[in-house]
């Protein structure tokens, strides 16, 4: 971690927000190895610059799954800056730290959304705004990072799944009030965790579709594709 700082130093803005993604490739790979987590890609892994990923949430092996796959900025949760390790692993990768307490702060974000694509950074979305179990559909999704996206901005919607061996009794999605280091320290034990990634074709914004109107197709798009797995 210290290297990955110190290669941070005296890059402007935006040339430490694509090495900060390039590092969050590295570390990602990394701790999956040593979590036994497998992420297993299905369709198509390379596409364009400034692209907005857009996946459902599991937990925090989505991090692992996607930045292991695929140099991109993350949008996370600001609470995450407690977490450690973690935590300073991702502050890493320059996020947009996102306080999900405080939801008028939420429009705020759209322009350093914006300004992430339009320099060719990637960004990585988590719109439900919460994790679930991965086992009853999708929530319905948050609104606001789509007033970011031009028609001209690829999206790339993902749908994700864990599988754990049937001998392990702990999930490796984290939905519930378990604490961080109780459930990290828990996927250590298991025998290991398989992640089905399944990337669906890039759609783009029609002309003066709403923000609403663009989050509800995208959203219908990943139903679909995830009730062919359930």
């Amino acid at each position: 971690m210290p290297l990955a700082a110190i290669s941070l130093i005296g890059l402007s803005k935006w040339q430490r927000v694509r090495r900060g993604a390039a590092w969050a490739q590295f570390w990602a790979g990394g701790c999956a190895a040593i979590m036994r987590v497998k992420t297993v890609v299905h369709g198509r892994k390379e596409f364009g610059t400034g692209v907005l990923l857009v996946s459902n949430h599991l937990g925090y092996l989505d991090i692992l799954a996607h930045a292991s796959n695929f140099k991109l900025r993350f949008t996370p949760n600001d609470g995450i800056k407690r977490w450690f390790p973690a935590g300073r692993l991702v502050a890493l990768s320059t996020p947009i730290w996102i306080d999900r307490k405080h939801p008028r702060k939420a429009a705020g974000y759209a322009g350093e959304f914006r300004d992430t694509m339009n320099n060719g950074v990637s960004l990585l979305v988590y719109p439900e705004g919460t994790s679930t179990d991965g086992k009853h559909g999708l929530l319905p999704f948050k609104s606001t990072v789509f007033a970011s996206v031009s028609p001209e901005v690829p999206i790339v919607p993902m749908v994700l799944f864990y599988h754990e061996k049937p001998a392990d009794d702990l999930p490796g999605a984290w939905f519930d009030d378990t604490g961080f280091a109780r459930h990290a320290w828990g996927v250590l034990g298991l025998h290991s965790v398989t992640i089905d990634l399944y990337i669906l074709p890039e759609i783009h914004a029609a002309k003066d579709e709403d923000r609403k109107a663009l989050a509800a197709r995208v959203r219908n798009i990943m139903i679909q594709e995830y009730e062919k797995h359930v």
